[in-house]
């Protein structure tokens, strides 16, 4: 698999698995997984999202499956599963006269030890027998990621020496001998422990796919945003994924590389952008992603200069550390890759006079990457103005307006250069001058 391009920073900024500010993390919204190893598993597909146009598409159509089994043990079981499997005590060979001789023993002596191999055995067995259902019950159109699981699951259950065990009758009262015990146990902790393992993983998928699908159904999200190979990329309905209430708002790249968002502080440019760059993350990770609609490019990086810390330690100001972070994702933009990058409020660490030059020479630059997918938010109209008639640009604003003495604020999103001016009316509403 070929998984996107991001950094450090860009995880922080979108609060990926840290939420940052109070913010909750991203992670959050799909960990409630029902088993242990599915949560990491989940944590890995967010973590790590993908370039790969084709297994994005795989995941997205097994979630939007509405035919998910149930998974074939519980959270319980499958940990202790994973417990026996990495118990390495008392593995040896079967031998029948061995266990004929230590029958007596086993009864009149309990043995912590022994109690975790006869449990691991019977409930392995179990599972084995829960995925060959799976195999014989699958039906004859299938997401193609769920038919590679179960050809995966076929291959290992009927070519290699696990099929001598679903051979075994058995169901819930069903009692193993000593010596079958020590023959499954070496079995399965030995000769085909990384079998066993792959098994699991496919049930650690399907634990997760259960998951997405649930909560793209209790939460109305979008399972099957389309991401395509060229640079269309537009949003209907979508929502900050932690906003209560929020107001839906669509959005569409209609021109050029370059989208400038303007409007006054507190008007929701910020959580616009990262509403937008979340939906990206999250339809690259193949999971359900927070819009009525959606179509983005397959992109080869995410990159985002939102939340810049000063460096007391390197004496770095603000302003430096806002012109550093916009050389490092030039440079990475600047390899050829298709990249959607996110620059809020750039160089807000200076005076407006140096802001809105410094902005206009940086955006000079960035209409040189048509690979490349640029959303910056300001609140200097100036600086927009400068490009409204460039047609590498394109322009959306938030809405906000002083209306009868208060500062209304709906979050709408709208096309166009905002003209709104309320800063100083704030400052007298506020410190009462």
């Amino acid at each position: 698999m070929t998984y996107l391009d991001t950094d450090k920073q860009t995880c922080i900024d979108l609060s990926i698995t840290d939420g940052v500010q109070d913010e909750q993390a991203l992670s959050s919204l799909f960990l409630k997984t029902e088993t242990k190893q599915g949560k990491s598993l989940m944590m890995e597909w967010i973590m790590y999202p993908l370039s790969d146009w084709e297994m994005i598409c795989k995941r997205q159509k097994l979630i939007a499956w509405g035919a998910l089994p149930e998974l074939p043990l519980n959270e319980e079981e499958l940990d202790f599963i994973e417990y026996y499997l990495s118990y390495r005590d008392q593995i040896r060979e079967a031998n029948v006269i061995m266990s004929c001789a230590t029958i007596i023993d086993r009864l009149v002596r309990y043995d912590s030890q022994r109690y975790v191999v006869c449990r691991g055995v019977k409930l392995i067995v179990r599972m084995l027998h829960h995925l060959e259902k799976w195999i014989t019950e699958q039906q004859e159109i299938v997401p193609q990621l769920w038919k590679d699981m179960i050809d995966l699951v076929q291959d290992i259950l009927h070519g290699t020496e696990l099929k001598n065990v679903l051979q075994q009758a058995f169901d819930k009262d069903t009692r193993f001998s000593n010596y079958v015990i020590d023959k499954y146990d070496y079995l399965f902790r030995c000769t085909r422990l990384l079998s066993l393992k792959e098994l699991l993983s496919v049930i650690y998928t399907l634990d997760v796919c259960r998951t997405a699908h649930r909560i793209a159904e209790e939460k109305n999200l979008c399972s099957t945003p389309k991401v395509v190979w060229s640079m269309d990329f537009s949003v209907e309905g979508v929502v900050h994924p932690f906003v209560k209430n929020a107001q839906v708002n669509d959005w569409e790249m209609s021109q050029g590389n370059i989208c400038l968002f303007t409007g006054s502080n507190m008007a929701g440019k910020s959580t616009t952008l990262k509403a937008l760059t979340l939906a990206v993350w999250l339809a690259h990770c193949g999971l359900p992603v927070p819009v009525k609609s959606m179509v983005c490019p397959l992109y080869e990086g995410i990159y985002t200069s939102i939340n810049l810390p000063d460096s007391l330690r390197d004496g770095r100001s603000h302003f430096m550390a806002e012109i550093l972070r916009v050389k490092e994702v030039l440079e990475k933009a600047g390899k050829g890759k298709r990249c959607l990058v996110v620059l809020d409020e750039m160089f807000r660490g200076t005076n407006a006079k140096d802001a809105f030059e410094a902005s206009v020479a940086v955006n000079e630059i960035l209409k040189e990457f048509a690979n490349c997918h640029f959303l910056v938010s300001t609140h200097i109209l100036e600086y927009a103005k400068a490009f409204e008639k460039d047609s590498s640009c394109c322009f959306y604003y938030m809405e906000a307006e002083i209306k009868e003495d208060c500062f209304v604020c709906p979050h709408r999103l709208r096309k166009g250069i905002s003209e709104a001016r309320v800063g100083y009316w704030l400052v007298k509403k506020i410190l009462n001058l």
